[in-house]
């Protein structure tokens, strides 16, 4: 189900279109601020842990996807060599840059953004050993263009280098509405710019240099607890506050299960023999 029937009709060259532009006017209102790329600070809080645990903070660094660099200044104290993040909307890169700007001498060169598109030719922006995505994949249109990128990645990335993909999961999404449905609310619809990835089709198709390490499911409880409990126990005609206590409690707790659409998937490139 999705929320909007915005994209029904169009053809995926469109529908990418539509959904660079959507991003560029997130960075027009929302600027610098985290509401640009995500309306849930405490997931914000759950993926960057996530990030901290698989990334190791040795590594130069690429981000695509990297919207207005949230992440990325989030990560700065963790990685300790170069950081480069990427995307194709020129206003959320803009609005990275302002933040480096104002955030960071000019003599630190360690952090930077260029405009990039996950779709094209990747080869300019060198080799990395580390690569990662957060809720990127799913703003592609098809499955196919969604497996294109991760080979366009997998290019650019060195041999023995790690791939670290934080993607938002139908089957999870899935398992996470059946909850709700139990307890008499209605499902979350997907919104209109985002093609949750389809697990089992995504595995099956990566290319068969990357290697899949670890998938962790580090916000399966806090979807529960956050999108079930505190949606269950809020007021009819009111909106689940993000920060309630039982949200920010949920944070806390270790995830258990597969009950959310938030996963962390850990790829290793082989080495050529």
């Amino acid at each position: 189900m999705a929320d909007d029937k915005k994209t029904e009709k169009s053809s995926p060259a469109e529908r990418m279109a539509e959904v660079k532009e959507f991003w560029n006017d997130q960075a027009r209102e929302h600027g610098t601020g985290l509401s640009a790329t995500t309306p849930d600070p405490i997931a914000k809080e759950l993926e960057v842990a996530a990030l901290m645990r698989h990334l190791d903070p040795q590594l130069d660094t690429l981000e695509i996807g990297c919207g207005n660099g949230a992440n990325i200044f989030r990560l700065v104290a963790h990685l300790r060599g170069c950081i480069l993040g990427i995307d194709y909307a020129k206003d959320m890169i803009a609005a990275a840059c302002a933040s480096c700007a104002k955030n960071f001498a000019p003599e630190d060169d360690r952090i930077s953004f260029k405009s990039g598109d996950i779709m094209e030719d990747l080869g300019t922006f060198g080799k990395f050993s580390q690569i990662f995505t957060v809720r990127c994949l799913i703003n592609l249109p098809t499955l196919e263009h969604q497996l294109q990128a991760v080979r366009n990645i997998a290019g650019i990335l060195e041999p023995g280098g790690r791939l670290v993909l934080i993607e938002s999961v139908r089957q999870g999404q899935e398992t996470l509405n059946s909850l709700r449905l139990a307890v008499g609310l209605e499902p979350i619809s997907y919104h209109w710019h985002n093609l949750y990835m389809d697990q089992d089709a995504f595995l099956a198709g990566v290319p068969e240099d990357l290697q899949l390490i670890e998938i962790d499911n580090f916000a399966s409880l806090y979807f529960v607890i956050s999108r079930v409990f505190n949606a269950k126990l809020t007021p009819p005609g009111t909106t689940p506050d993000y920060r309630a206590p039982i949200n920010e409690i949920a944070a806390q707790l270790p995830s258990i299960g597969d009950h959310g659409p938030l996963k962390l998937f850990l790829f290793e490139k082989g080495v050529a023999a």
